[in-house]
């Protein structure tokens, strides 16, 4: 037991774990793990687990939330504009959670879910995911919660196999009474759980926006640009070739459908003819390969002078490395997944071109930006930023935005009225322009930010402002 009468635990100690979400250990690998988890939380909302900084998971806990007593404030967006909430008789007031202000939550616990790939073959690619998760949970816990209702987020690792993210999805619903989900990062098995969403109404809020799914239910609510078609893949590769030539190897992963959806749409359709380059050479790769030797010398025997990787930053780091030890140090470009701040050190990929869906993590150019900044430095100063913490982020605060129709009781079809009333927002600066349409799906938005690696530093090339692209 971490509190009553005798607890041994510091009072510190005690309320650190109480900011934490509950994280259980369904597909999740051992302790120590990217993403495990080692002890069972109880399927109960007055109860939460604990995510260490480290991404190992600490006992349960009955602390209850990271609020404390106090009058809640009225939801909406995080962008910083001013919502009217039904519930206060037309007045307005920005939401606390928005500005940064402090303010107590008063209100009955808003529980909330995620299922993600926390470990298996693709697990790395969404490392800090869930300390990210926790990080919006303890900030918005401590201003306001979510209209004034602490938020208790359940965590289950699906491992990739879409049969436990379908089972998972259910249970959160079913046991721990979640009314939405937020932050799912789930490239592989989106749609293994879609047709139940939609049949309970219970809107998923933010994640990773890879594939197609996400584009084609009402209850899906992605919080970042749009990665059907080509136009992420262009937007970058444009940008690489205006700095490192237009001979191209496009390199692509096998295990993700996002990875081969580039691959179709680039490739096989064509869709590279609008960029402008040449692609010299194409390769299948693996992200579990030890060695890319071989593409390599293929790539620089074939002249290419900038590589575009669809894959992850390990494999990136890997591939750079093996190219550099062969004489071959090309312009390197990806997108999104494959960039983290892990690789920021490696001189090998110094220059490289890297296109996000939502906002860079590193940057603070708008008071939206430099609130996650100051809310990491606080909650987890030892976050290893990348596309994942930043998606996570901007899906806690479309929640924020979201929060305007919620009542003493919340419930889904509150949540889902405050998204469908979303149009046009980019939560100031976290994401692209975002617009939602009651029961169809999300209007898919093709602007995109910019990053670039330089001298071990990532930095925004736009500062802190989308492009929007037609090709």
């Amino acid at each position: 037991m971490l509190a009553g009468c005798g607890s041994r635990l510091t009072q510190q100690t005690i309320a650190d774990a109480a900011r934490r979400p509950i994280v259980r250990d369904t597909a999740a690998g051992p302790s120590g793990s990217p993403g495990s988890a080692t002890t069972n939380a109880p399927a109960s909302s007055d109860q939460t687990g604990g995510t260490s900084t480290a991404g190992s998971t600490s006992g349960a806990t009955a602390a209850g939330s990271a609020g404390t007593g106090g009058s809640g404030g009225g939801g909406s967006s995080s962008s910083g504009h001013v919502a009217t909430s039904p519930s206060s008789g037309g007045t307005t007031s920005p939401s606390a959670a928005a500005t940064g202000a402090s303010n107590a939550t008063s209100g009955s616990t808003i529980d909330l879910g995620n299922v993600g790939t926390y470990s298996g073959v693709i697990g790395a690619v969404f490392s800090g995911a869930q300390q990210a998760l926790g990080v919006w949970q303890a900030y918005i816990n401590a201003h306001g919660g979510l209209a004034g209702h602490p938020v208790h987020i359940y965590i289950e690792d699906d491992g990739g196999d879409p049969t436990t993210s379908a089972t998972e999805v259910q249970q959160e619903v079913t046991q721990d009474h979640v009314i939405a989900f937020v932050g799912n990062l789930v490239p592989l098995t989106a749609s293994a759980s879609v047709s139940y969403l939609q049949q309970q109404n219970i809107p998923v809020i933010g994640g990773d926006a890879s594939s197609d799914t996400w584009w084609q239910s009402p209850m899906l609510f992605p919080a970042s640009g749009s990665d059907v078609g080509p136009y992420q893949a262009n937007f970058t590769i444009k940008a690489a070739a205006a700095k490192g030539g237009t001979k191209m190897a496009f390199l692509y992963c096998v295990e993700d459908t996002t990875c081969t959806n580039a691959y179709q749409s680039l490739i096989v359709q064509n869709g590279i003819a609008a960029d402008g380059v040449d692609p010299v050479y194409v390769s299948s790769i693996s992200i579990t390969q030890p060695d890319f030797t071989t593409q390599c010398l293929d790539a620089k025997q074939a002249g290419a002078t900038f590589v575009y990787f669809a894959g992850d930053g390990d494999s990136l780091e890997r591939m750079a490395n093996d190219c550099a030890a062969q004489g071959y140090n090309p312009l390197y470009a990806a997108d999104s997944i494959a960039v983290s701040a892990t690789i920021a050190s490696n001189p090998h990929l110094n220059g490289l071109i890297a296109g996000q869906t939502n906002f860079p993590w590193v940057d603070s150019y708008t008071p939206a930006q430099a609130l996650y900044q100051q809310a990491v430095k606080t909650y987890d100063p030892g976050l290893v930023g990348s596309a994942s913490t930043a998606a996570e982020w901007a899906s806690g605060m479309l929640a924020v935005a979201a929060d305007k129709y919620l009542t003493a009781t919340p419930t889904s079809a509150e949540f889902l009225q405050g998204l469908w009333s979303i149009k046009g927002d980019d939560l100031g600066g976290l994401s692209p322009p975002l617009t939602f349409n009651q029961n169809a799906p999300a209007t898919p938005s093709n602007c995109f930010f910019l990053m670039t690696l330089q001298n071990g530093q990532f930095v925004d090339l736009q500062n802190g402002a989308t492009t929007c692209v037609s090709s």
